[in-house]
């Protein structure tokens, strides 16, 4: 009985080790609206993917979750793109300050754009 009882106090307690942990980062609706942006290029599917992008943004910290890698950093080149430079500079501001390690990209992002001006 004592070794039955041992055998299944073992076994539960390696199915709670199993548990998934809660994942640290809110994506929304990231990957679907990506996925039709990219298989159906256009304006609508670019203005459901940035609205998304936003909503990410804005409901990540509602929800206690972080907003993940690059969700800053696309949001602001989409705005960068529409003529928006202050705020799309705000945004790549922010993915930098939120992830050190991005500084980099963030760079090339800014001399691509600052290149498609001149």
């Amino acid at each position: 009985m004592n070794k039955m009882l041992l055998f299944f106090s073992i076994a539960f307690l390696g199915l709670l080790g199993c548990q998934p942990s809660s994942a640290p980062f809110y994506w929304g609706d990231y990957s679907s609206t990506l996925y039709n942006y990219k298989k159906n290029p256009g304006d609508t599917t670019l203005s459901v993917h940035k609205t998304a992008l936003l909503e990410i943004i804005k409901e990540a910290p509602e929800k206690k979750k972080l907003v993940p890698p690059g969700v800053y950093a696309e949001y602001g080149y989409i705005l960068l793109k529409e003529g928006r430079e202050s705020e799309g500079m705000e945004y790549l501001a922010k993915e930098e300050k939120a992830f050190p390690e991005s500084v980099v990209f963030i760079k090339r992002l800014k001399n691509e754009y600052s290149r498609g001006k001149k």
